[in-house]
């Protein structure tokens, strides 16, 4: 079965990626990163992608703003 990944949030350094991941994970989200290893092995070039299978993306957008980490407007470019 083929799974469709949506971004969620993008990051500029590897850093920032594992509260946000974290807060996901304990609400039951799994995540995916996109580019996270190519910004580990070189200089951080940023655009790091969080992703989530398409059928979590509601629960996920939610909790990101919950959790003070969006705001909704920063859905609309992501989508």
């Amino acid at each position: 079965m083929k799974q469709d990944f949506i971004t969620v949030k993008k990051f500029n350094f590897p850093t920032d990626v594992p509260v946000v991941q974290s807060y996901l994970m304990m609400r039951g989200i799994e995540t995916y990163m996109k580019n996270m290893v190519t910004n580990q092995l070189a200089f951080p070039i940023g655009d790091i992608e969080m992703q989530v299978d398409s059928s979590d993306y509601e629960q996920a957008k939610d909790a990101l703003i919950e959790g003070g980490f969006s705001q909704p407007e920063d859905f609309a470019e992501l989508k």
